[in-house]
C-alpha cells in the first residue's frame, strides 16, 4: 500500500483543484496540470466502522480485496458500540435449528405489509410494491441470514455462537399480531460472550474489531470523509478526508462503500427533513449526515428523508443535550398512562418505542397544532414503588429532576404547567389545555375500566404478544417493593390509585438515528436522479434510505439492515474492475 509521498500535490494546490470541481466532488479533470496525490491505496474503501461497516470490511477482506477502513470518531464501533448487539435475521440458523420454516414469501408478505400498509396488496406479484422496493426486500431476506452464517463460520472473528435473543427465549417481533407474520417470534439474534452469556452492542463490536484487527485491515481514526474523487469517467475511485486539518486522499481502485451514521446530530437537516420535531438522539454524536451532502454532490438520489428510527425520550434531558445515553424504549409501570396537552390517551404506551413515538407527530388541523408534541407520563404511588429504578422511573419516588409531583391531580396539574412555563421557549409556547385536569380525572377512570376487565377498548394496550411479553423483560417489579404482583387480567394495566401522591414525566419525541439519504439499489449500488447506479459507489446502514422504509421489523433490525447490507455492498464491489 502507497503513502503517496513521491506524487505530491500541495495542500494549497488540491484544495485550489477542489474548488474547481463541483461542490463536495473531485474529478480528476479539475485537478489537470498538476501531480494528484494519493496518501493510501486500496480496493475497496469502507467509510465508518459500525457493524455494517465491519461487515463489509471483513466480508471484502474474505472475497480476497485489499481494503481499509476510515472513520470520523476517535473510536470504532459508531452508535451500534451503544446498541443492545441484536440482530433481526429471518430465516436464520437457530429457527432452523428449531425446525422452524420461514418462508420467503411468508417474510417478504411481513415485510411487505409493515413497511407500506397504504400500499400492500396480497394478491399482487410484488405484494403492491414497486419493482425497486420488492427487490430490497428481497435482496434482504436472500442475504439477511448468509450474512450471519459468513461471519460465524469465519476462524479469526471470535465469536462463540449467536442465539435467540434473549435468554434463549424468542423475541416477538414489533408487529406479530397480522397474518402475514408466520413466525412471529425468533428472528432477532443476540452475541454471546466468551464465557456464554448473552452479550450486547460492546460485545458484538469487540468481537467484529477483533475480527478486523486479526486480519490486518488499516483503520484510520479521526478521518472524516468530505468529498468523493472520481475519474474522467465520472465513476467514483476515491475519496478525500478531513484528518484533523490535513487532507488525506485514499483511491479505492474498485469501490467506496459507506456504512455511516444518518443525520440525527444535525439540527439544520433535522429541521429540513424531519415531520416532526425530535429533541434529542441516544446516536453517538458522530451521526451528522456528512453522506448525504458527499452523495447528492456526485448526483445520488435521495429517499425517505424524513425517516428516523424513532423513540421517546426525557424532555428534561435533551435541554441540556440533546446527545443522549438513552431513550424511553420501553416505558415502566402498570398504573402508569401518557396524555396530551388535554389530558387524553392518545396511544398503546406498550407499543414498540418506534412505532409509539410516530404519536407525537400527529397534527390537528382543526387547532392548526401538534396536539402530542409533548407527552406526559402520569403515575401513582404503586408504579413509583413496584418499577423503581427501572427507566425512566427513579430509584427513589422524587429522586430525579425529570420527575414532577402532585398530592391531587389538580396539584400535579399545576406542576406540569408551572415547568411548562419555565422551558416555555424551548417548545413553542405549549401549555396544557384547561379542560386538562377534568379530562385527565376521566381518562384514568376509563383506564382503571380497561385494567379491571384487562380489555383496551382505547388503543388494545396488553391484547397482543408483543405487549405482554416485552413488558415482563423490560419492565420487572422491583424486588422487595413490598407492592403485590398484579393480579388483573393483563400483566400490562393495573388500576391507578384513588389517591395521590402522583407523578408526571415529560416526554418528547427523538431517535435512535434518522434513515434517510442516498437510495441504493438490491446490490447495495447507489443510484443516481435517473436511477442508474452511480459507478463506484455503495451504501449500508443508516446513512442511506432504508430499504424497509419507516417499518421496525422487530429488535435489531436497525444492525440486521446494517450488517446484511454492508455485506451485500462487498460482494458486489469484489466484481468491480480495478481501475
Amino acid at each position: 500500500m502507497s503513502n503517496g509521498a513521491p506524487r505530491g500535490l500541495t495542500r494549497r494546490q488540491l484544495l485550489a483543484g477542489a474548488a474547481a470541481a463541483s461542490a463536495g466532488v473531485i474529478t480528476l479533470s479539475s485537478c489537470r496540470g498538476t501531480r494528484f496525490d494519493w496518501h493510501h491505496d486500496t480496493d475497496i474503501l469502507v467509510v465508518g466502522s459500525g457493524v455494517g461497516a465491519a461487515t463489509a470490511a471483513l466480508t471484502a477482506h474474505g472475497n480476497g480485496d485489499t481494503v481499509m477502513m476510515i472513520e470520523k470518531a476517535k473510536f470504532l464501533g459508531g452508535t451500534s458500540l451503544k446498541s443492545a448487539g441484536v440482530l433481526w435475521i429471518p430465516n436464520n440458523f437457530t429457527l432452523r435449528d428449531k425446525g422452524i420454516e420461514d418462508r420467503k414469501e411468508d417474510c417478504m408478505r411481513y415485510q411487505a405489509r409493515f413497511s407500506y400498509p397504504e400500499r400492500y396488496d396480497p394478491d399482487d406479484a410484488k405484494l403492491g410494491l414497486s419493482h425497486h422496493e420488492f427487490s430490497l426486500l428481497e435482496s434482504f431476506y436472500d442475504n439477511a441470514s448468509a450474512a450471519v452464517n459468513a461471519l460465524r463460520d469465519s476462524d479469526s472473528l471470535n465469536v462463540a455462537e449467536w442465539r435467540m435473543f434473549f435468554l434463549d427465549r424468542p423475541a416477538t417481533d414489533y408487529l406479530d399480531h397480522v397474518p402475514e407474520n408466520k413466525v412471529p417470534a425468533g428472528r432477532a439474534l443476540g452475541p454471546l460472550t466468551a464465557n456464554g452469556t448473552m452479550g450486547g452492542g460492546v460485545a458484538l463490536m469487540g468481537q467484529l474489531g477483533a475480527a478486523v484487527a486479526d486480519r490486518g485491515i488499516p483503520t484510520l481514526l479521526e478521518h472524516r470523509a468530505v468529498k468523493l474523487i472520481q475519474d474522467d469517467e465520472r465513476r467514483v475511485i476515491g475519496v478525500q478526508s478531513d484528518a484533523n486539518g490535513e487532507v488525506v486522499n485514499i483511491r479505492a481502485s474498485k469501490a467506496v462503500i459507506f456504512a455511516t451514521g444518518g443525520y440525527v446530530h444535525n439540527e439544520e437537516k433535522n429541521n429540513s427533513y424531519q415531520p416532526m420535531r425530535m429533541y434529542g438522539s441516544c446516536a453517538m454524536p458522530a451521526a451528522e449526515g456528512d453522506f448525504i451532502d458527499i452523495a447528492t454532490a456526485v448526483g445520488a438520489r435521495l429517499g425517505n428523508i424524513g425517516g428516523a428510527w424513532r423513540t421517546q425520550i426525557l424532555l428534561e434531558e435533551a435541554l441540556v443535550s440533546s446527545k443522549l445515553g438513552a431513550g424511553v424504549f420501553f416505558p415502566a409501570g402498570d398504573s402508569a398512562i401518557q396524555v396530551n396537552k388535554y389530558g387524553v390517551r392518545v396511544v398503546n404506551e406498550n407499543r414498540n418505542y418506534n412505532d409509539r413515538t410516530e404519536a407525537h407527530g400527529i397534527y390537528d388541523s382543526s387547532r392548526a397544532e401538534y396536539p402530542n408534541q409533548l407527552l406526559f407520563m402520569v403515575y401513582d404511588e404503586r408504579t413509583a414503588g413496584a418499577f423503581a429504578g427501572v427507566y425512566p422511573v427513579p430509584k427513589e419516588p422524587t429522586g430525579a429532576q425529570h420527575l414532577l409531583t402532585g398530592q391531587s391531580l389538580e396539584e400535579l396539574t399545576e406542576a406540569i404547567q408551572g415547568r411548562l412555563r419555565e422551558i416555555s421557549s424551548h417548545i413553542g409556547g405549549l401549555q396544557l389545555d384547561p379542560s386538562f385536569t377534568t379530562n385527565l380525572q376521566e381518562t384514568i377512570k376509563r383506564f382503571n375500566g380497561f385494567a379491571e376487565s384487562g380489555e383496551d377498548r382505547d388503543f388494545q394496550r396488553g391484547k397482543n404478544a408483543y405487549d405482554s411479553e416485552w413488558h415482563q423483560v423490560f419492565s420487572p417489579m422491583t424486588t422487595d417493593s413490598g407492592w403485590p404482583a398484579n393480579p388483573y387480567p393483563s400483566v400490562t394495566m393495573h388500576p391507578m390509585r384513588d389517591e395521590g401522591p402522583y407523578y408526571a414525566i415529560i416526554l418528547a419525541a427523538g431517535a435512535l438515528d434518522t434513515c434517510g439519504g442516498p437510495v441504493i439499489d438490491a446490490q447495495a449500488r447507489v443510484l443516481d436522479s435517473e436511477d442508474q447506479p452511480i459507478a463506484g459507489l455503495y451504501g449500508a446502514g443508516n446513512c442511506i434510505a432504508s430499504p424497509s422504509g419507516d417499518a421496525y421489523y422487530g429488535a435489531g433490525h436497525t444492525l440486521g439492515m446494517s450488517m446484511t447490507f454492508g455485506y451485500i455492498a462487498a460482494n458486489a464491489a469484489h466484481q468491480e474492475t480495478r481501475k
